[in-house]
């Protein structure tokens, strides 16, 4: 979890094992928001591109939804664009 302040992110990690559009493995994220009207899920699978985010906390879950061994480091990052 982490905080943010208001302005526009996007999410990126290194070694998409799957690829950065898989539901087999990947980021999640949810934020609640610091005047809190209703949170929402801003990033995950094919949307981890720029968005605009009020301020509020970040929740971040890394999924896998296969079966067997996954042997892969994977480091989601944040960055804030503006």
């Amino acid at each position: 979890m982490v905080h943010v302040d208001a302005g526009t992110y996007t999410m990126d990690a290194t070694d998409w094992p799957l690829g950065n559009n898989s539901w087999l493995m990947g980021i999640q994220v949810h934020i609640s928001y610091d005047d809190g009207s209703e949170g929402a899920n801003v990033f995950g699978p094919t949307n981890y591109g720029p968005k605009t985010l009020k301020a509020g906390t970040l929740q971040c879950i890394i999924f896998v939804n296969t079966t067997g061994e996954v042997d892969k480091t994977f480091t989601p990052r944040l960055y804030k664009i503006d």
